[in-house]
């Protein structure tokens, strides 16, 4: 009996230390950086939009990206939109838009546009790699529409 008990408290130590040690995909908000060499910086390392999301929905899909250039996108429905440092893995801004919304990310002058309009004006850190993501669905919407 003694041995049975000892195997299962190792039999359950290992699994907790299996399951320790899984952890979920956040869709495509992490990136490979080591066939890159992209630096990895701390989130704390840059800014984030107040309000901004902690995490993109897995179901949302990438519809532009880059290092440096302007990203665009023009909203194929209502929904909300993600914009994500990846070297810094961070939702840094993110927000509803409408059906035709066109939204631009321009890092070189550190804004977030919809339809021209200022969304946030926040340190892009011009050299980064950036993710713009589109989840189609409901959405809030607020004051700034």
């Amino acid at each position: 009996m003694t041995r049975f008990k000892a195997l299962s408290v190792t039999a359950l130590l290992f699994g907790a230390g299996i399951l320790a040690g899984c952890t979920s995909s956040n869709h495509h908000d992490r990136v490979s950086r080591s066939s890159r060499g992209d630096e990895v910086r701390p989130a704390g390392d840059v800014e984030r939009a107040s309000g901004a999301a902690r995490k993109v929905p897995r179901d949302a899909e990438v519809v532009d990206e880059g290092r440096g250039d302007t990203l665009r996108y023009t909203a194929r429905g209502d929904g909300t939109v993600y914009v994500v440092d990846s070297n810094a893995d961070t939702v840094i801004w993110s927000g509803p838009i409408r059906d035709g919304d066109r939204i631009t990310v321009d890092p070189g002058k550190n804004r977030i546009e919809i339809n021209g309009r200022e969304q946030a004006n926040i340190d892009l850190k011009s050299g980064d790699r950036f993710r713009l993501y589109f989840l189609r669905g409901s959405s809030r919407y607020d004051s700034r529409y």
